[in-house]
């Protein structure tokens, strides 16, 4: 029996309300810099409230985007893969309102995130490796409107299993993206675990 998980996201959410935080304390340092005739305060401040809101615009208009397009019911056949498994991704979909998307598209992404010193200072680096893509076209989609798709992806033979320890991570994702014009692109994101164990043919 096939199993199946459905893909969720929650950081529209956590980067709205990042952003109102954040516009929230930096207001903190206008105040005092306002009330102390510190212009110091004042100008960081304002920077840091301009950067405040900056984010919480995005991430409204993130929020926004998934509130016109809905939430699509995306499945993987299997929570854990074997290097060399195939395995199948669906998507399916039903729009409440009517919106224009300009394109899907699916992708098997392997993520490398490697942190190490410079100096004093701490970096990461990440690079995300497309595997696999597929495209569909978009297209103005009225409410009650369905898409459904299936595809068949497969973690390389060659491919590294997944790894997290302290300064270095592998990891395999499968991202959904549709293209909102005007907006923010809607995205859903599920991480795969992978095993170090190859597939026997």
């Amino acid at each position: 029996m096939e199993k199946t998980r459905t893909i969720s996201s929650n950081q529209t959410g956590c980067l709205l309300l990042f952003g109102l935080a954040w516009t929230a304390f930096s207001a903190i340092f206008v105040f005092v810099g306002l009330g102390t005739e510190d212009r110091t305060f004042v100008i960081i401040g304002s920077i840091f409230v301009l950067i405040g809101i900056a984010l919480t615009i995005w991430g409204g208009l993130s929020y926004y985007t998934r509130f016109r397009v809905g939430k699509p019911e995306i499945t993987i056949s299997e929570q854990m893969l074997r290097v060399g498994q195939p395995f199948t991704v669906s998507y399916f979909h039903s729009f409440k309102s009517g919106v224009q998307i300009d394109g899907i598209r699916l992708e098997l992404v392997f993520r490398e995130t490697a942190t190490y010193q410079q100096g004093t200072d701490t970096k990461t680096v990440t690079h995300n490796h497309i595997i696999a893509e597929f495209e569909e076209p978009g297209g103005q989609f009225q409410a009650g409107h369905l898409i459904q798709q299936s595809y068949n992806l497969q973690i390389p033979p060659d491919g590294m299993h997944t790894l997290k320890v302290r300064r270095n991570k592998l990891e395999w994702f499968v991202r959904f993206v549709m293209n909102v014009p005007r907006l923010p692109d809607f995205v859903e994101q599920f991480e795969l675990e992978v095993v170090p164990v190859m597939m026997r043919k």
